[in-house]
C-alpha cells in the first residue's frame, strides 16, 4: 500500500486515509480478537483488481459473503480501496457462500 492510501465504504461517510490509519483499520477488523476465519477469492469490478471475502464464523459449515474490496493500483502499490457491501455480490457473478 502506498503512504497515502485511502479506504472508502459507500454508501457509508467514513474515510481512512493514510497507511496508518488502513493497517489500524485492517488490524482491528482481523486481529485475534475477531473470530473467525477468512477466505479471499481474486477478482475483477469496474475493470479493476478486486477481493471478494468471506467469513467462516465459529459454529458455522460454510464461509458466507463478507465484503468486496476495489482495489485502485497506482506505481505499483495499492492507492485506494472501496469497499462494498454483499448485497453486490450477484452483479459479480460471486457466491454468497464458498
Amino acid at each position: 500500500m502506498g503512504d497515502d492510501v485511502r479506504v472508502t465504504m459507500p454508501p457509508y461517510p467514513w474515510l481512512y486515509e493514510g497507511l496508518a490509519a488502513v493497517v489500524s483499520l485492517v488490524v482491528q477488523a482481523t486481529g485475534a480478537e475477531a473470530p473467525g476465519q477468512w477466505r479471499f477469492v481474486a477478482t475483477r469490478a469496474n475493470r479493476r483488481p478486486a477481493a471478494a471475502r468471506y467469513l467462516l464464523e465459529p459454529g458455522d459449515t460454510v464461509y458466507r459473503a463478507f465484503k468486496l474490496d476495489v482495489l485502485r493500483v497506482q506505481e505499483g502499490a495499492i492507492a485506494e480501496i472501496t469497499t462494498l457491501g454483499v448485497r453486490l455480490f450477484p452483479a459479480f457473478g460471486l457466491s454468497p457462500t464458498l
